[in-house]
């Protein structure tokens, strides 16, 4: 039942914090799907991902014509840490924020408080946006200027949004209610502003992921399997740690495989593509071998673990 007249003239006008947010929300589902959103975001981290893996190895990934298959399947390894971290930190905010005694939750920040978050936020802020056109050593660590922004932007936010709360509550009961259209343009620059940086994010995570990986698969290089190449002709793979022995020199002998390539590691096959390194590799000593999966000779490729014999004749 709603309250008498004469109560609800009494009541001042309020407005909540989030009054513009499920119209904004709205709006974006409308124009992009939340799967098309979903999908998006993780084809990029998992673009990022190869191009820095490969990119360590001196591979330009785009030229392998990875499929949107592998992309997304790269994006399995980066998103592990980050999605426990989300999880973590969701959980300790709401049930630290509930285990709160009630005189803690409903006080206000004083003014000295305030002052302190907004110099705090203010710093926070400049320290992420500094990033854009100069780096620093306490702004150069991974995903620190875009943490920094959203953090600064949002405690911005919950400061006015206490603020307002406290003119609304000083204004008579006929007082007008706030804008929606302000509250619209508001929640539409929040999201732009926490969306963009959640995409630099992800692409310093997923960069920093990359590199990682290919990094820890190279010192593994020595102890890790072998590949030996049989080939019906000559591939011509240079490198002074790739050896070369030719099986049968007589092609009327009808021998299939003419050629062995021994020394190599499979470093991985991705699109049209086997990629293939010297087992002494390292960076700036060889070069990475990429072979088309469809040549136009018969290719064999027998694979050994490390410390197998490889025999002297084919």
């Amino acid at each position: 039942m709603s309250p008498p007249p004469d109560e609800q003239a009494s009541t001042p006008a309020t407005g909540s914090a989030f009054d513009g947010f499920g119209h904004v929300a709205r709006s974006i589902g409308q124009l992009v799907a939340p799967t098309t959103l979903l999908t998006a975001v993780l084809f990029y981290f998992g673009w990022a991902h190869v191009y820095w893996y490969f990119n360590y190895f001196g591979v330009d990934s785009t030229t392998l014509n990875p499929s949107i298959r592998e992309y997304l399947m790269r994006t399995v390894d980066a998103l592990f840490v980050p999605l426990t971290l989300v999880g973590l930190i969701g959980m300790a905010v709401l049930w630290g924020y509930v285990a709160l005694p009630d005189s803690i939750r409903t006080r206000r920040p004083g003014r000295w408080a305030t002052a302190a978050m907004v110099l705090i936020a203010g710093a926070v802020l400049v320290n992420g946006l500094s990033r854009i056109y100069v780096v620093t050593p306490i702004n150069k660590g991974l995903c620190v200027a875009p943490v920094s922004i959203i953090a600064g932007v949002l405690v911005f936010w919950l400061l006015v949004v206490l603020r307002r709360k406290r003119l609304r509550e000083s204004l008579p009961a006929t007082a007008p209610p706030p804008s929606q259209a302000a509250a619209v343009a508001e929640w539409v620059i929040l999201f732009l502003m926490v969306g963009i940086n959640l995409f630099w994010i992800a692409t310093d995570y997923s960069v920093a992921v990359g590199q990682t990986r290919a990094r820890e698969w190279a010192a593994q290089l020595p102890t890790s399997s072998q590949v030996i190449i049989y080939s019906e002709k000559e591939l011509h793979l240079s490198g002074p740690d790739v050896r070369t022995t030719p099986c049968d020199p007589d092609p009327d002998t009808g021998s299939a495989y003419r050629f062995r390539y021994d020394g190599l590691a499979p470093l991985s096959r991705i699109g049209d593509h086997y990629v293939l390194v010297p087992r002494t590799w390292r960076p700036g000593h060889g070069a990475a071998i990429v072979l088309p999966a469809q040549s136009p000779g018969a290719i064999r490729f027998e694979f050994r673990l490390a410390g197998d014999t490889v025999p002297a004749k084919c």
